[in-house]
């Protein structure tokens, strides 16, 4: 016989409705505060930045392997390849086919990201794969450069 037993319940653990109201608060501070850190524009952004500062790359490389001027052009929001139809001539009419995809035009833009160039829009690598002049070009809050000497192209740390 047991006399004078004390029975302790020794029971560890979390109660459903302490696992449940740890769920409401983390779904509610996904649903809130995850937008402020993920926003689908600094992605845009930064997508058309590497595309823009790939482009340019591209655009220099190209006229070296072809031996013929590539012309890298910026309007508002967009950014062009572009070739002439003879290696002599500076009309620049015949698209640059984008070498991954085999698209017709190699270009690319959002509506409603600013894409600049100073102090010139448009850049003419040439056979050699030096640039028509020193350029600095802005997509957005990022900055690359156009180096004319070389034809090098970089990411800048900040914007001048």
């Amino acid at each position: 016989m047991i006399a004078n037993a004390s029975y302790t319940n020794n029971q560890f653990g979390f109660t459903i409705i302490e696992l449940v109201m740890v769920i409401v608060l983390l779904g509610t501070l996904s649903a809130t505060a995850m937008p402020k850190f993920f926003s689908k524009n600094s992605y845009a952004d930064r997508a058309l930045f590497d595309d823009a500062l790939h482009a340019a790359s591209y655009a220099q490389k190209l006229a070296i392997a072809t031996g013929c001027p590539v012309l890298f052009s910026i309007n508002s929001d967009a950014y062009t390849l572009r070739r002439s139809t003879t290696c002599n001539s500076e009309i620049y009419t015949l698209d640059v086919p984008h070498p991954s995809s085999g698209a017709s035009q190699f270009s690319g833009g959002e509506s409603d990201i600013s894409l600049t160039a100073t102090p010139s829009s448009s850049i003419t690598f040439s056979a050699l794969g030096n640039a028509s002049s020193d350029a600095t070009i802005t997509v957005a809050r990022k900055c690359f450069k156009i180096v004319a000497d070389t034809g090098y192209v970089y990411e800048l740390d900040s914007c001048p």
